[in-house]
């Protein structure tokens, strides 16, 4: 017994190291901001950010929102023409790693991507953290939202579904 306390001590950092290391929270600030970087960006064009409920969206991206968390966001970022997949619940799907990659070079993680590349967002003069800012709203959807939770999926559901 006098080597367990030892052991635990040891034991805990090599298992943090060999599970990875936990996703930075986005912050509230860094949230707001990319949710005005996307909404700039036009990504609202090709993505939507609700699950139609009783359609194949269901199976591919989870439980939808009630319809009246959509309408209670302003703008609503429901979408106007889905190109690329919805994003409703992609902070729970996506790691924040995988997201830079995919908006640095989207077709080094999804080959027959139409995306085109938003590595300005990363490099370059004019881009201020404004990608960090976007990484910091993508991984926040699928997260309790702001407001009325009664009107959003379960996230205990969602983390749990095998969703692509």
């Amino acid at each position: 017994m006098r080597w367990a306390p030892i052991i635990l001590l040891v034991s805990i950092p090599l298992g943090t190291f060999w599970l990875g290391a936990r996703q930075p929270t986005p912050t509230a600030v860094g949230t707001a901001r990319g949710r005005q970087v996307y909404i700039a960006e036009g990504c609202i064009h090709c993505h939507s950010q609700y699950i139609r409920p009783g359609t194949l969206d269901e199976e591919l991206w989870g439980e939808p929102h009630h319809p009246e968390f959509a309408r209670s966001q302003s703008p609503a970022l429901i979408g106007n023409r889905r190109q690329g997949p919805d994003l409703q619940n992609i902070g729970l799907r996506r790691t924040r790693e995988w997201h830079r990659l995919h908006l640095m070079e989207p077709r080094t993680v999804s080959p027959h991507s139409r995306m085109p590349s938003y590595a300005h967002l990363f490099l370059g003069p004019g881009a201020a953290g404004r990608g960090e800012a976007l990484l910091d709203y993508l991984g926040s959807l699928g997260h309790e939202p702001a407001g009325d939770s009664s009107l959003a999926p379960p996230a205990a559901q969602l983390e749990s579904a095998n969703l692509p």
